[in-house]
């Protein structure tokens, strides 16, 4: 569909066919770098490339365990970032580390959380410290006269 910005998504999926069981997950985009969405009630912006309902069939629950260091989502980057020491100084609240470790160069493709064993979410841990680092900056340019 080619939907006018500011239109609320809701309406872009009742002109679908709505909801026709329970969708646990709303991604904003696709099924690796889409962004879950609490729901519908946001309006379609000029980033929007896609809605995505999956139902609870779709959606796989993943335990999480500890990292094993198995250097797969080190394999799996293509920008050759270290996904496990970053999400380790995300778990840590180490934003200023995060940052020395080029947290901002990744573009969230989610390789990483994709091959990971353990089950780790990285790129939700790496959106927080960008979002915390870019926080920081902002304060910084506020005092700074």
């Amino acid at each position: 569909l080619l939907v006018p910005i500011g239109t609320p998504m809701r309406e872009a999926v009742d002109y679908c066919g709505g909801i026709t069981s329970a969708a646990p997950r709303i991604l904003l985009g696709g099924p690796m770098m889409g962004m879950v969405q609490k729901n519908l009630d946001v309006p379609v912006v000029k980033g929007t490339s896609g809605i995505l309902l999956l139902t609870d069939n779709e959606v796989q629950a993943f335990d999480t365990y500890s990292c094993i260091r198995c250097g797969r989502c080190v394999d799996a980057c293509p920008l050759f970032l270290n996904p496990a020491r970053l999400g380790l100084l995300a778990k840590h609240g180490l934003w200023d580390e995060m940052e020395e470790n080029n947290v901002m160069d990744c573009f969230e493709c989610a390789s990483c959380s994709f091959v990971c064993p353990s089950g780790i979410p990285l790129v939700q841990s790496f959106r927080v410290g960008k979002s915390m680092i870019r926080e920081k900056k902002v304060r910084e340019k506020k005092q700074t006269p």
